[in-house]
């Protein structure tokens, strides 16, 4: 037999050299695993005090912080992501766990008024929240150091046990970050990580009976499929999107151009709220689309360990040459290229599009990767119209001086959030973060993980005695 037939490899991506191995376990080997954590549950429930868990995640953001730099090259070197932003990661993992050590002190409930109708009159009460059980987590790779700690620190805030399945592509990070929480005092048994392929292990997590909530970012297909196998349990999903920005006529041209090209190519555009669709009013689109043009001209593709470095490659060779294919096809459908277009192995070259017709894949679907959509419009409802012609909704941005253009493009854009004078791609870790239609279930961001799918309620009815 192979020797290396149990153990997943993980590879630099940009010099595709061996940095670790992780074991790939079969099925019998997640059922231990989730055994220990239901176990972990029961022991860990009530004896583990709320104080004790904002100590523990209070310090995992402290001990996060002082090891940014060796964190940030991890991510770096498994991910693919250049420096720069692998250090913002780092450093949000820090901030995430100490927002989640705050809001451990803040789970609380309220006192019911029975008295406020007649049957009620000789009850007093309240309900409080209880953790919700044992926990599967299931990360992908585009952050895979900070999307982790988004599941992780809400569910031990909360006081629930966790099953961890990091992607398999980048369980490094991961697997440290979980090294972090137990050297700031968690329980050993409290987290268990397993690794492996999700086509062989996927079903038997999520519908064990032991498992209370599952927490998922990733695709649509692996999120249908979860909420077919998983059962009776709380369910809460991040899908993704294919996310618009509206930039109106009195936009400046300047720094909108600039926030468009970050939120186009950074992290090579593999992110969720990356800025795919940019929809320009008429009388700016030839200016702002030369001058993103320009711009985007002068990023930096190379080695992510290199400070100058804007782009590296993409997770794998394979979902370049998906990039390569959908470009490919739209401008075969009718579509003009204005940059780009280009691949070299796991590198796809930062691309605009412009004509891209409706029924395109790029126009309809999560390209997750750096190309950026441009088109134009002379009215702001056509722009919207076009902004909600699609099965996503996360986040959606419009640039505007205008009152009433931002409180029509607020109403009216059917979005998880909206965001004025910016792009899509903004995110703060304590923040409602989740989309509508095939963008998810439920919402991300410490506070409303813990009260929307980490905990259950519990109340209390106290009758005065029948005299």
């Amino acid at each position: 037999m192979d020797p290396e037939a149990h153990f997943i490899q993980v590879k630099d991506k940009y010099t595709d050299e061996a940095i670790g191995r992780v074991p790939s376990l079969s099925v019998a080997q997640l059922s231990t695993a989730i055994e220990v954590g239901h176990n972990a549950f029961l022991k860990y429930s009530k004896s583990l005090r709320l104080y004790q868990r904002a100590e523990i995640l209070a310090k995992a953001s402290h001990l996060l912080q002082e090891r940014n730099e060796d964190f940030a090259k991890l991510i770096a070197r498994e991910a693919g992501k250049p420096i720069k932003y692998s250090r913002k990661e780092a450093k949000r993992a820090s901030l995430t766990m100490q927002f989640s050590s705050e809001e451990a002190k803040r789970v609380h409930g309220e006192t019911i008024p029975f008295d406020a109708e007649p049957r009620g009159q000789d009850r007093t009460g309240y309900w409080y929240r209880i953790p919700a059980g044992l926990v599967a987590a299931i990360t992908p790779f585009n952050d895979p150091l900070n999307l982790v700690a988004h599941k992780l620190g809400p569910a031990i805030a909360a006081g629930d046990t966790v099953i961890l399945k990091p992607a398999s592509l980048t369980p490094l990070s991961a697997i440290r970050l979980v090294e972090v929480l137990k050297e700031a005092g968690l329980p050993e048994d409290y987290i268990n990580v397993v690794t492996g392929h999700g086509e062989m292990l996927g079903d038997a997590l999520v519908s064990s009976p032991y498992v209370r909530v599952v927490t998922f970012t990733g695709g649509v297909e692996a999120g249908e499929r979860i909420t077919k196998v998983a059962g009776l349990k709380r369910i809460a999903m991040e899908l993704g999107s294919n996310c618009p920005v509206i930039v109106m006529d009195d936009a400046p041209l300047d720094s909108t151009a600039d926030c468009i090209v970050d939120a186009g190519y950074n992290c090579q555009g593999q992110n969720c709220i990356h800025a795919q669709r940019v929809m320009i009013h008429d009388s700016l689109y030839e200016e702002l689309t030369e001058r993103l043009v320009e711009d985007t001209k002068k990023l930096r593709v190379g080695n992510p360990l290199e400070e100058t470095t804007d782009l590296g490659p993409m997770i794998e060779e394979s979902q370049a040459v998906r990039c390569e294919s959908w470009v490919n096809e739209a401008i075969k459908k009718g579509a003009t290229l204005l940059l780009g277009g280009k691949r070299e192995r796991a590198f796809y070259m930062p691309t605009i599009l412009a004509d891209v017709p409706s029924n395109a894949t790029i126009a309809k679907e999560e390209i997750f990767g750096p190309v950026v959509v441009v088109s134009k419009f002379s009215k702001l409802s056509d722009a919207i119209e076009r902004s909600n012609n699609t099965n996503y909704g996360l986040h959606a941005g419009i640039f505007t001086r205008s009152v009433d253009n931002l409180m029509n493009a607020i109403s009216n854009l059917d979005f998880g959030s909206v965001l004025v004078n910016d792009t899509s791609d903004f995110r703060v870790d304590f923040m409602p973060f989740g989309g509508m239609k095939s963008s998810g279930l439920g919402r991300e961001g410490i506070r409303f993980a813990i009260e929307e799918t980490m905990t259950e309620i519990k109340t209390v009815i106290l009758r005065s005695p029948v005299t």
